[in-house]
């Protein structure tokens, strides 16, 4: 999956995305509609009230096509943009560069490649913000086996000009995992494992010194997101297509996205640390009600049988 979507020189995200929204292959709920980013604008707005010890850095990672910084600057007011900084964390080269399109009449914009490089640009004071960041990472799918109690990795293999899916060796459950102790699962029943994204997240939090973090991506808790879902959530878009077997996913590698919903009962878990607080833990309709002033009742951001639902915010702070 890492290869498909992040290979140098073949790979989705590096070289084969067209961009984010009605003319790619998804959209993303910045996209949409602008009510997410008013409401994001708003609490940064409330952090730096409460804190005056916190610098007007804003630090997103992976911008998409740009259109959340966007509106969320374009919420500021002129005075409000000159006295912030804007990071940005982008590893995708046409990304970057779409985002430099949507954002070229925006000041006091930086890139980087790496976190490390951006929070020692803030010199770790900084608000941190990303949306469906997590999603994005490469999983790794894991099958029950009911007799041993015990979970195997899914391997793809390739066979002359075709692929196909073998069990592997047994997966190494990670610590506070969310799975720990549960087996409750019927036979064969797949799952996904953020694993690469947790790695990622303790390579760079203890450059973060102070500040607070909104994570927002699609998800459920554990282990209510695999109900009846014996094969997972693990799917591929093409052209707004979805695809869901294992088969259709393989299809294509490196010309569409691959994606798995966030267990969020695990990520929560295993991001903290001795100095990261959780401190609030919500549906996207919730965030947006309670830091927006005026709400449209129709917008598809609080849809509590859609988006408002499907979309977690995940509220920490140092």
């Amino acid at each position: 999956m890492r290869i498909a979507l992040y290979d140098e020189n073949n790979g989705y995200y590096t070289q084969n995305i067209r961009t984010v929204g009605r003319n790619g292959d998804f959209s993303t709920s910045s996209t949409i509609n602008n009510s997410l980013a008013k409401s994001i604008n708003s609490w940064i707005k409330d952090r730096w009230k409460e804190n005056k010890n916190l610098s007007h850095n804003i630090l997103e990672i992976g911008a998409g096509n740009g259109s959340l910084a966007d509106s969320i600057l374009k919420n500021f007011n002129p005075w409000s943009r000159l006295r912030l900084k804007y990071h940005i964390v982008e590893t995708s080269p046409k990304l970057k560069n779409l985002q430099k399109e949507k954002l070229k009449n925006q000041k006091r914009i930086s890139w980087y490649e790496k976190m490390t490089d951006a929070l020692n640009a803030c010199s770790g004071n900084t608000l941190i913000i990303s949306n469906e960041l997590i999603d994005a990472f490469p999983v790794e799918l894991i099958e029950w086996n009911n007799e041993t109690k015990k979970w195997y990795r899914v391997m793809v293999c390739k066979n002359n000009d075709s692929w196909f899916i073998s069990q592997g060796e047994e997966y190494s459950i990670k610590e506070n995992s969310s799975i720990i102790n549960y087996e409750d699962f019927n036979e064969n029943q797949r799952i996904e494992r953020h694993d690469e994204f947790i790695s990622w997240f303790h390579g760079w939090e203890n450059l973060w010194k102070i500040g607070h973090m909104l994570t927002i991506d699609y998800g459920e808790e554990f282990p209510t997101l695999y109900h009846r879902r014996p094969s997972g959530t693990l799917r591929s878009y093409f052209y707004h297509e979805k695809y869901e077997q294992l088969e259709e996913i393989l299809s294509r590698p490196g010309l569409q996205d691959i994606t798995a919903d966030v267990d969020f009962s695990d990520i929560r878990k295993r991001m903290l640390t001795q100095n990261i607080e959780e401190v609030d833990y919500m549906n996207q309709s919730d965030f947006i009600m309670s830091h927006s002033r005026k709400i449209d009742p129709m917008d598809p951001s609080i849809d509590i049988n859609g988006a408002g639902s499907a979309f977690k915010v995940l509220w920490h702070k140092k």
